[in-house]
């Protein structure tokens, strides 16, 4: 979205998803709160008492080497990597005189980031035992909230706004048996001429623990039908009669939902996918632990498998066994390439850093359109700084 409030639609030619900002919708990571059903602070919820949040500085193949060796034994676990030599990692209290040994010998510089994130998590769940419940249908942003609250908030707003929105179900279910539910936004939107307006897609928590992400996309999907912003009904009204909205806030429910029942730093899907190391026992089970979830990021076809990967199914970064194994991913493939004719573009809403991510993510080879997404990135960058005084990149995402 440029700053004057016209859609600039930057297309990607791979079909994956791609990390961007509007200046619009631009909604700060606020210090949010749970919303209700979780229950107690010590119902099994993982504590990560003692955990830190470390920033490692690697200079050459060896010391990424030392990184994943160490999270192949179970002794940390990558939070964040790029290309620009930066590792984030979580540790645990037990494993961190084994890690710090181990960055020692390899002379590598270490940040800590968070001394005990384990006192963010209990901050967090027990804000949750004060937040009131909400009545069926309603939304706020002072909270995070459960699956159902997004999924009835967008059937609320279908019924509100008949003329411009209505809601559907992907086709199938989940791993655990979970419908990812959209919202389709244009105005007339029953009419025959505006299934045939271009198609923007957004989604959202495609990693389950960026709770951010859908508490944006929601954000987005209020804005367009005026119940947020609404000094720029006008502009709205001129994207609906221009573009059809389809908007799903939650394209990995499975993992989202997990984060806020067990463990809220949980990143992929839920489906069992192999064992620790690919490695199994005489009796047929897995010799070290068995491993849940895919990252769905790295389900799609688009050069599947080859480029900041790891064949580990525990792995953070474990793309599946192949392209579109995962049945949140395959849904929305299926979806897309039904609409194919009509889409004009992609955008996907991660967490975790200030950046406005443009194609390509696989090769740094740059696409054949890559002035037009570069001028599409600086037009959302200088909007967020102008609206909100932030200050975002854009790049290549190969160029993280």
């Amino acid at each position: 979205i440029s700053s004057s409030g016209e859609a600039v639609v930057s297309t990607q030619s791979t079909g994956e998803a791609i990390v961007n900002m509007s200046h619009l919708f631009h909604v700060a990571a606020l210090c949010l709160t749970l919303s209700a059903g979780l229950g107690s602070p010590s119902d099994h919820y993982k504590s990560y008492n003692g955990y830190k949040i470390l920033r490692v500085t690697l200079d050459s193949s060896t010391d990424y080497r030392t990184i994943t060796d160490l999270e192949s034994e179970d002794s940390l676990e990558i939070i964040s990597k790029s290309r620009s030599k930066i590792v984030d990692i979580l540790v645990s209290p037990e494993k961190l005189n084994h890690c710090q040994r181990a960055f020692t010998l390899q002379n590598l510089p270490v940040e800590v980031i968070n001394d005990n994130f384990g006192d963010d998590i209990r901050r967090e769940r027990t804000a949750l035992l004060s937040a009131a419940p909400l009545v069926v249908g309603d939304f706020s942003y002072d909270n995070y909230h459960r699956l159902d609250v997004l999924y009835n908030h967008l059937d609320a707003l279908a019924t509100l706004h008949p003329d411009n929105a209505e809601t559907f179900n992907l086709e199938g279910s989940t791993y655990e048996g979970r419908k990812i539910q959209a919202i389709r936004i244009t105005s007339n939107v029953t009419s025959t001429t505006s299934d045939d307006r271009p198609m923007i897609w957004i989604d959202g928590g495609i990693h389950a623990r960026e709770w951010v992400s859908p508490a944006t996309v929601m954000y987005i999907i209020d804005s367009l039908l005026g119940e947020q912003e609404q000094d720029k009904s006008a502009d709205m009204a001129a994207l609906l009669e221009k573009y059809q909205f389809v908007i799903a806030p939650c394209i990995n429910p499975d993992g989202y939902e997990y984060t806020h029942e067990k463990e809220r730093l949980w990143r992929k899907t839920r489906r069992p996918s192999g064992c620790k190391n690919n490695k199994r026992n005489w009796f047929g089970g897995c010799f070290y632990r068995r491993c849940y979830g895919v990252d769905s990021n790295r389900n799609w076809s688009t050069d599947w498998g080859k480029e900041s990967v790891s064949e580990d199914p525990c792995s953070e970064l474990y793309p599946g066994k192949e392209p579109y194994d995962q049945n949140n991913i395959r849904m929305v493939k299926d979806y897309l390439e039904a609409q194919r004719n009509k889409l004009k573009g992609y955008i996907s809403y991660h967490s975790y850093s200030q950046l406005f991510l443009i194609p390509l993510a696989y090769t740094t080879n740059p696409p054949p359109d890559r002035e037009h997404h570069l001028k599409v990135g600086a037009a959302v960058v200088a909007a967020i700084k102008n609206r909100h005084g932030q200050i975002y990149t854009a790049q290549s995402f190969a160029d993280m």
